[in-house]
């Protein structure tokens, strides 16, 4: 007679799984198995999704993405390692462009690298704004980065929205409030004929 321990009646358990996979079909949960006919299928129309539930009418859209994933159809994920955030730190705060650092870092996308860095809590550089090739509003925009004035902060003060962001003409009200703001005076220079 066989002891009664717990390995050998895990082992009962088990046989007692595949005997009801074997004479249903289905798992316990009452979920199909897969067949090696619906794993070709699936292979054959991976990339699209929408060919890939047309061809398993049986299966979820969160089932065949996890076959895929068991399957290596879909990259693995590539988790950050300690290294690597602590990596990242020092030329993503020196302001070192995206290109530079995706080949820092391969297998990452711009994405991973904007969340991993936010998460950490590091952060770029601040860009000068463009010039716009309008002199008056270009200096206002610039004493506003030299006061660590964000555009949208500027807006917010002189009561415009996304003027200052993303200008495009001339907003004297705006532009005279702001001159205020940032301690400015206008001067006018008459050209002689």
């Amino acid at each position: 007679m066989i002891p009664f321990d717990g390995q050998s009646r895990g082992e009962r358990g088990r046989m007692a799984l595949l005997r009801h996979i074997e004479r249903t079909g289905c798992t316990i949960a009452g979920d199909p198995v897969w067949t090696d006919d619906e794993i070709a299928r699936l292979c054959a129309a991976f990339p699209d999704r929408k060919a890939a539930c047309v061809a398993l009418p049986r299966r979820t859209l969160a089932a065949f993405m996890h076959k895929a994933r068991q399957l290596g159809l879909v990259p693995s994920r590539r988790i950050w390692t300690s290294d690597e955030a602590i990596r990242l730190r020092k030329p993503y705060v020196a302001g070192i462009p995206m290109s530079e650092l995706l080949e820092m870092f391969p297998g990452k996308t711009r994405s991973q690298i904007w969340r991993k860095a936010r998460d950490k809590g590091y952060r770029r550089p601040r860009r000068a704004p463009t010039p716009t090739g309008m002199p008056l509003v270009d200096s206002i925009r610039k004493r506003a980065f030299e006061c660590r004035l964000s555009m949208t902060d500027l807006d917010a003060f002189v009561g415009r929205r996304r003027y200052f962001v993303s200008p495009s003409y001339m907003d004297w009200r705006a532009l005279q409030r702001a001159m205020i703001l940032l301690g400015g005076r206008p001067t006018i220079f008459w050209a002689h004929a």
